[in-house]
């Protein structure tokens, strides 16, 4: 039987009365699995069909779905080829709640590991995404995540939320604060959270919230959107949290406030609140960047579909291609913007894993399908013979890219990452 801090089931009893017994039988069963539809890939019926996998969208995000626990996402391509996102259910629900313009300009200031900035950017489509994240490994971990999803239109970011917000003061339609807490709802998958929890830690969490909720209302254009979620239950780090908020900004009214807990939903708890900022929300004035001219891609560029948006060489040889912008990114501390197509070494052009996933259906003309085990196979790091034509192109399954490979004397030579690569 799990155990857990008597402060912690105290305040439990009081805050749920009648429904305190239910709440505890939940703690005590397995956690719940879900995963979210990519759908700037596929569509719940498709992936259903391509996972032999009945999916059933979620009360939570009609885009997410319920799964077995040995549903293992590592045992099918479909996974590194960025068709779905394992996330908790009720994490999936405070961005469902969003309402967003055309190109709209979001901002999520606490991102990582990026399941909500990965379902914003399926709910946007176009305008741009600055995806936050304080801690340099975990911004990494992000832009991963984020690439894999098949994202063009994401800014990855590693800045303190003061600055960042001042630079995109009242620009944005959107702020989501994911925000830190004591992450009551991971208890039953976490072990750690629930050695960590004290009272005064709750407390402090609350205190940094509060901090972050000041900066975030900065970014916030008139009419637009503050998306407040935590996975905790206190009310210090959520009601409390946000009325302190709201009494300090009295421009923002709440629209929507929910909590979810394991006893009442098909996850493991989450708390959110929707504050829109009052006036009428503008649309956000995007501009192309100025492209730079790069030889060495635009001669590698005739073996892609088009690809539209400002390229941009970087000092190190990196090209990116680079969304509509609300504003220049001199001095943001950037991890990743838009789209990484490659590295200039020389004359030669060398295409980057980013590439052979960007959007739907892989850019690159030359293509191979794999087979399961082939694919499979690929994913260690394997090489695969096969005959193709000569150079770079995009190792498929069911159509959809896994990565990159280079062909040559009837050898697909394997250039998936090998920070990424599955064990044997």
């Amino acid at each position: 039987m799990r155990t857990y801090p008597d402060a912690f089931l105290a305040r439990m009893r009081g805050q749920l009365g009648p429904e305190f017994a239910a709440f505890c039988d939940a703690l005590q069963q397995a956690p719940k699995r879900a995963l979210r539809v990519n759908t700037l890939k596929t569509d719940m019926a498709e992936l259903s069909a391509l996972l032999d996998l009945p999916l059933a969208p979620l009360e939570e995000n009609p885009d997410g779905a319920p799964v077995p626990k040995t549903f293992n996402p590592n045992a099918t391509p479909l996974h590194a080829a960025g068709l779905f996102y394992m996330q908790e259910a009720c994490a999936q629900a405070p961005v469902a709640a969003l309402t967003l313009p055309d190109e709209p300009v979001v901002l999520d200031l606490c991102a990582a590991p990026g399941g909500k900035s990965a379902q914003l950017l399926s709910k946007m489509r176009n305008g741009v995404l600055f995806s936050n994240e304080i801690v340099p490994s975990r911004a990494n971990v992000l832009a991963g995540n984020l690439e894999r999803m098949g994202a063009t239109n994401a800014i990855v970011l590693n800045g303190e939320p003061h600055p960042l917000c001042e630079r995109l003061r009242e620009r944005c339609d959107a702020v989501i604060v994911d925000a830190p807490c004591a992450g009551e709802a991971m208890f039953r998958k976490d072990e750690t959270a629930v050695s960590e929890w004290s009272p005064e830690h709750v407390e402090a969490c609350a205190v940094r919230q509060r901090a972050i909720l000041e900066d975030a209302a900065t970014a916030v254009k008139p009419g637009g959107q503050l998306l407040y979620a935590t996975c905790s239950f206190s009310p210090q780090e959520n009601e409390q949290t946000v009325e302190r908020f709201l009494e300090r900004h009295p421009d923002f009214s709440c629209e929507t406030m929910r909590r979810l807990y394991p006893h009442t939903s098909a996850g493991e708890g989450q708390f959110f609140a929707l504050l829109t900022r009052e006036g009428v929300r503008e649309p956000s004035a995007l501009m192309l960047p100025k492209s730079d001219r790069v030889p060495a891609w635009d001669a590698f560029s005739e073996q892609l579909n088009p690809q539209s948006g400002a390229i941009r060489l970087l000092k190190d040889g990196r090209v990116l291609l680079l969304p509509p912008l609300p504003l220049a990114l001199d001095g943001m501390r950037i991890v990743r913007a838009g789209l990484l197509l490659g590295e200039c070494k020389g004359s030669r052009f060398e295409p980057a894993h980013a590439l052979a996933l960007a959007g739907r259906k892989t850019p690159l003309r030359r293509t191979v399908d794999l087979s399961f085990d082939e694919a499979m196979r690929y994913l260690r790091g394997e090489t695969i013979a096969r005959d193709a034509e000569k150079g770079y192109g995009a190792a498929t399954f069911r159509g959809f890219a896994l990565g990159l490979y280079k062909a040559s004397d009837g050898m697909l030579k394997n250039h998936y990452p090998k920070g990424l690569r599955l064990l044997k």
